[in-house]
């Protein structure tokens, strides 16, 4: 289920956990205490702790009244006076106020039950705070109890300590679900995403947490370790391949010494060329797809002066427009090789090619390679940054294994970054690699 923008926080599991658990507690805690309440009605008097001093007191004098002889009651009674409460024994009926206290038919039966064998209770009165409670003794003695109640707190001693005992337990089974549920998820999840996207394939991922998170964990162990056989397997064959194939490339060009018509020895020797250009290409390929290269500080205009450079070297036109200095954390190589691709394709389609830094956004770099040749249909853009796909136009003009795009996309991709073919104006293709921005200098 996809929760709404303002419930986004409960689509995360350690959320829906601590939810779960507060809202079984407080459920529990209200069907606990009600049939707490309805079973033991005297547990109503711990919503004031007088109340219940009050009434302790006063089934303590009564039980003492009825076991000690007349003569000793008023000084028993004396041991029971306080501020709040009082008693005095009367033969004649007190006058009392018409406002009797109603109680709980459960609550009076528990209060009744509680008194000596032969004791009677009058009434319970109150007006306002003072309160009169009047028992007649077996012997028909009345005893007359002066009390002051305190207001009830709904949040009185024993419910801030349920409460605080609820909100402790709640934060500890949190903390519990979280480390043994949230966590190992959470890992798991960064071990996935992490996996060969910064170079670090060979980590292992803890088998920790409930059984189905541990299973999950080994299960990804396990599929790692194929895919690192399956990988290294392929670059071991491609390896093998590129070392068998240019041997006898490499007789083929000298054997080439001994062919008289010059027309036949450069057409074999742009097949040479072409082949050993399409084995170096698809090398480079599967080594971009797993770089170790570390991460370092390069000055990025110097990087692409260089390249540029190189095919000024060799004949094509080539011109560099940006800023002299500018220093980005980069993968200098894999960058270097990846810009070279951008700039080899322009200039087998152009006659003129343009390196552009731009530095103007505060939160990434683009680097452009224009070109004044023919451009790519926009039908063609998504797929030719694909491995081994190559436009018709390409098929009949230039060899190769379609790889060199591939390998820029992937560049970009261990750089955090994209790669863009747009349309250039009035022709040709404008191809952008864009990096996240250099830091600050």
């Amino acid at each position: 289920m996809k929760w709404p923008r303002p419930f986004g926080a409960m689509g995360r599991l350690a959320t829906q956990l601590v939810a779960v658990l507060v809202v079984s507690s407080l459920i529990a805690w209200i069907g606990i205490s009600s049939i707490f309440v309805v079973l033991s009605p005297e547990s109503l008097l711990f919503l004031s702790p007088t109340a219940t001093r009050h009434v302790v007191s006063l089934f303590n004098a009564l039980h003492g009244l009825e076991a000690v002889p007349a003569a000793d009651r008023p000084r028993l009674l004396f041991a029971f006076q306080r501020p709040d409460f009082s008693a005095n024994l009367t033969d004649a009926a007190p006058s009392l106020p018409s406002n009797q206290l109603e109680t709980e038919k459960e609550f009076r039966s528990w209060f009744l039950s509680q008194l000596p064998p032969g004791v009677d209770l009058l009434g319970v009165f109150f007006e306002g705070r003072d309160g009169t409670v009047v028992a007649r003794l077996s012997d028909g003695q009345l005893v007359v109890f002066r009390v002051v109640r305190d207001i009830p707190h709904f949040l009185s001693l024993p419910i801030v300590l349920v409460i605080a005992f609820m909100v402790l337990s709640i934060v500890l089974l949190s903390l519990w679900a979280v480390l043994r549920l949230a966590a190992p998820l959470s890992r798991f999840a960064a071990a996935v995403d992490r996996f060969g996207a910064d170079g670090d394939d060979e980590s292992v991922l803890r088998e920790e947490g409930p059984e189905e998170i541990r299973r999950a964990a080994r299960a990804f162990n396990r599929m790692q370790q194929r895919i690192l056989r399956l990988i290294e397997d392929r670059t071991r064959m491609l390896m093998a391949i590129s070392h068998d194939l240019r041997t006898p490339l490499t007789r083929l060009r000298l054997r080439l010494e001994d062919v008289s018509d010059p027309k036949h020895r450069q057409r074999m020797q742009d097949d040479i060329a072409l082949m050993d250009g399409s084995i170096a290409s698809a090398i480079a390929y599967v080594r971009e797809g797993g770089t170790r290269e570390a991460p370092e500080m390069a000055d990025l205009p110097s990087l692409l002066e260089t390249v540029c450079s190189h095919f000024e070297d060799a004949g094509h036109p080539i011109s560099y427009e940006g800023p002299r200095h500018l220093t980005v954390q980069c993968l200098p190589l894999a960058l270097e090789r990846g810009i070279s691709n951008l700039v080899d394709n322009a200039v087998k389609y152009g006659t003129s090619v343009t390196v552009r830094l731009d530095a103007s956004q505060a939160d990434r770099v683009s680097i452009d390679v224009e070109d004044d040749g023919p451009g790519i249909p926009d039908a063609e853009k998504a797929r030719v940054v694909e491995p081994f796909y190559r436009a018709d136009e390409a098929r009949h003009r230039v060899g190769g294994f379609g790889l060199g795009l591939a390998i820029t996309a992937t560049v970009a991709r261990h750089h955090g970054g994209t790669l863009t073919l747009q349309d250039r104006a009035p022709r040709g293709l404008l191809a952008r690699l864009t990096i996240p921005s250099p830091l600050p200098q």
